[in-house]
């Protein structure tokens, strides 16, 4: 692992030396919170990938966009340094990260970029989860997009916060609108789902390496492979 700088005073780490594919890993709500999702991209980098975590600030005066669109550019230079198509990324999203995500492939066309997919492990919906790019919930309907990439939502069956019904209704907006949506569930929690536990005492999630967990994580990592070929 390397860390870089992807725009003045904001770190990324890259996780892995594959040359075949880019993954750019949007950690959840939790300030500059890259380290949280290291386990996991440790574990999609060893099925091969370049793994791109950068820190973003959900609670900036922007919501994060600026932090989320400069970690996007850095990501595609890491593609170019490939020689891989900086529109052939892949960009996973948990809980916020994901209604980022989904923000990212409806402004795509706007901001001059494609995607290859776009994978969402448990992502956020509701009031709260604030789309960055736009600073408003995800739109109920969703707008058609017929210039979307391949959308993998990724359900974690036992979450109490993105419950699955809350995720199942934001796949079936999708859906509805026409978007190329999978849908996956998987034995996990909030946390677990992106390698991470819930710490009480601290009030943040944390990583985690117990069985289940990791036997998640691993599910979570041929996901985001198997989605990006």
């Amino acid at each position: 692992m390397i860390t870089e700088e992807y725009a003045p005073g904001r770190l990324a780490d890259v996780h892995g030396d594959g040359t075949d594919l880019v993954v750019l890993l949007w950690h959840g709500r939790g300030a500059d919170s890259r380290t949280v999702v290291a386990d996991l991209a440790h574990e999609i980098a060893r099925h091969g990938a370049r793994v791109v975590v950068p820190d973003w600030r959900s609670d900036a005066p922007d919501g994060g966009r600026s932090d989320l669109l400069a970690s996007l550019d850095h990501a595609r230079g890491v593609a170019r340094s490939l020689d891989l198509d900086p529109d052939g990324l892949t960009v996973v999203g948990w809980s916020l990260g994901g209604t980022a995500a989904v923000g990212l492939a409806m402004q795509a066309p706007a901001l001059g970029v494609a995607l290859a997919a776009a994978v969402l492990l448990s992502p956020g919906d509701g009031p709260r989860a604030l789309d960055p790019f736009t600073g408003e919930p995800l739109p109920a309907p969703m707008p058609e997009a017929p210039h979307a990439c391949p959308v993998h939502v990724v359900c974690a069956t036992r979450d109490e916060i993105a419950t699955p019904q809350l995720v199942r209704g934001l796949a079936d907006r999708l859906a509805a609108a026409g978007w190329p949506i999978t849908w996956t569930e998987v034995d996990a929690d909030h946390g677990s789902i992106a390698m991470t536990r819930y710490d009480a005492e601290l009030d943040r999630f944390v990583p985690a390496d117990d069985e289940s967990t990791r036997l998640a994580g691993r599910r979570v990592a041929e996901l985001v492979v198997t989605s990006s070929s």
